[in-house]
């Protein structure tokens, strides 16, 4: 994360389920407090970003001081644009982690961050995220011209 920080990023908009935590596993465990106590050590200011209900992402971040922002409506741009003007940090210095391609990364792009594809956690995974990954295969077999 060093280069990150050295090109300048300042805000990490991370994902919850399969990204940092495996789903209905309920709050944040060590590994994913670890890595957030990380990028705030580093000077990265952390979010979770979530399209989640507020009930989920409290449940989840339990007493972990971090920001977060619920119901965040991915890909659309428009709360990645606010989560970066509430912050006070230009869209190009922001970073997008997360697991999906047509939520996280695609959002990610259209607001104009920096997005990080992160391999997910756990194969298992809801209706609607599960008919997203059919059409990601898809994308990735176009991209990289071979089977996934």
């Amino acid at each position: 994360m060093d280069h990150y920080r050295d090109l300048g990023f300042e805000l990490v908009l991370l994902d919850i389920d399969n990204t940092i935590a495996i789903p209905d596993t309920g709050g944040c465990d060590e590994r994913a407090a670890a890595f957030i106590h990380k990028l705030k050590e580093k000077g990265f200011h952390p979010v979770i970003f979530s399209n989640n209900t507020e009930k989920r992402v409290r449940m989840f971040i339990g007493d972990l001081d971090v920001d977060f922002w619920h119901m965040a409506m991915k890909p659309l741009p428009f709360s990645y644009l606010g989560v970066c003007l509430k912050y006070g940090v230009l869209p190009s210095k922001t970073i997008v982690m997360g697991d999906q391609l047509l939520t996280d990364i695609l959002g990610a792009n259209l607001s104009g961050c920096y997005g990080i594809y992160c391999k997910q956690l756990q194969e298992k995974d809801t209706r609607m995220t599960a008919r997203n990954r059919k059409i990601e295969k898809l994308i990735w077999r176009y991209l990289l011209h071979e089977e996934v």
